[in-house]
């Protein structure tokens, strides 16, 4: 009886093992969101995409419904294009998002590290940033990383998303 007891629990540990090692090697998250702020503001999203804009790039923590908690914007300015490195998000980004009905709260400062980036259509974008938001007479931080393939939206001087077939329509 005794060595049949410790084969089963021997037996369900190894399985237990098993399952803990499968799920690490299958999960795809693509980033993750912590911090102070999840105690005033739901941070909770199941998608993050990275979007390049005329004006900026954007990493957005989506919801299933497309709501978007939390949006992390680095600001693009003339004749300094966007790659990897360090970035102030107090002077050169922002954070913006909506849960719910409530607004993100107002954002004080932060950083953005992109460790990888290229501003070419579906590359991968690799990074993490940390901010702290007012809430009432205190502040509190959230910091969050992410691994995602970089949209282009439009025609960039210097990016390779060509949208131009659009002008070249013959107009009546």
């Amino acid at each position: 009886m005794g060595a049949t007891l410790y084969a089963t629990m021997k037996y369900r540990f190894l399985l237990l093992f098993l399952a803990m090692f499968a799920s690490i090697g299958c999960s795809d998250d693509e980033g993750a969101l912590r911090g102070s702020l999840e105690e005033f503001y739901n941070i909770n999203y199941v998608d993050v995409r990275a979007r390049l804009y005329p004006s900026e790039l954007a990493v957005e923590y989506i919801r299933e419904n497309g709501q978007v908690p939390v949006r992390v914007t680095l600001r693009r300015t003339e004749g300094q294009p966007i790659r990897t490195g360090d970035y102030d998000l107090g002077t050169k980004g922002n954070i913006t998002g909506r849960s719910g009905d409530n607004d993100i709260p107002p954002f004080v400062g932060g950083s953005l590290t992109l460790e990888e980036f290229s501003a070419s259509n579906g590359s991968s974008i690799v990074g993490e940033f940390s901010a702290r938001f007012r809430t009432g007479d205190d502040e509190a931080a959230l910091s969050g990383d992410f691994d995602t393939e970089l949209e282009v939206i439009d025609n960039i001087a210097g990016y390779d998303a060509d949208l131009s077939y659009l002008f070249d329509m013959d107009m009546p």
